[in-house]
């Protein structure tokens, strides 16, 4: 795992940034899986006057990791949090972007394989420590791309919400994120200090599912000061 630590939000989303547009320069199609919430804010607004109608970013196909589907429609609250935050503002057409469903949730790995796998993948870190839909006490860490009823999810995470019109949570699983070529987490805030500074010194657990994600070949974590506030100077060099 190789640590950066930015001095603020904006070098953190560039830095974040970079690593995308480097992937996304290859002259072979790339595909790109991308994370939706707070903290990627600010690199999809960098980003969108880069790739806007851009040619050559015509080959990156965009994948995203989890969603949780509304009763009677095709997809959740992260497809049309996606498309507000970055695939609308820069022209990307529905046919470029995949996301997990309850109609091809299973077979949703093998379609990435045969598509040359995921070059670069950008995930969050949740304030409780899950990742993508991987959430404490109730991932299997051995799992692929899986789904489960909201109300599994619920007895073990009891202070979570209801979700009555998203019954059902689609993820890719801990085995997924490992077929990754390049992992990228990026973490910012004082809220996020002290579940980051437990990710890194904890051990592999359940009770922090994103721990699991240090085992990962090629993982890059970007954090800005804030996030990085209750961590050890000796990490500046990890």
């Amino acid at each position: 795992m190789k640590l950066v630590i930015e001095e603020n939000e904006r070098k953190m989303s560039e830095s974040a940034m970079y690593i995308l547009l480097g992937a996304m320069m290859q002259d072979k199609r790339v595909n790109i899986s991308l994370t939706s919430g707070r903290s990627p804010r600010t690199m999809y607004e960098l980003m969108v006057p880069l790739v806007k109608d851009q040619e050559k970013f015509k080959d990156i196909q965009y994948y995203l990791f989890d969603d949780n589907p509304f009763v009677g429609e095709p997809h959740g609250g992260n497809w049309k949090e996606m498309h507000e935050l970055f695939f609308d503002p820069a022209n990307i057409p529905d046919d470029r972007i995949h996301i997990p469903s309850l109609e091809n949730w299973k077979d949703f790995d093998e379609e990435i394989r045969q598509a040359g796998g995921i070059d670069v993948m950008v995930i969050g870190l949740g304030w409780d420590g899950h990742f993508c839909g991987n959430c404490p006490r109730c991932t299997p860490l051995d799992s692929y791309t899986y789904c489960l009823e909201f109300k599994e999810k619920q007895a073990v995470n009891p202070t979570y919400p209801d979700r009555p019109t998203q019954p059902y949570s689609i993820t890719m699983g801990p085995k997924s994120l490992m077929r990754v070529k390049h992992l990228v987490m990026i973490v910012n805030g004082k809220e996020k200090a002290e579940i980051l500074k437990k990710f890194i010194e904890e051990p592999v657990s359940n009770e922090i599912p994103s721990t699991v994600l240090k085992l990962h070949p090629n993982f890059t974590v970007i954090c800005d000061k804030d996030a990085a506030s209750l961590l050890n100077d000796s990490y500046d060099r990890l």
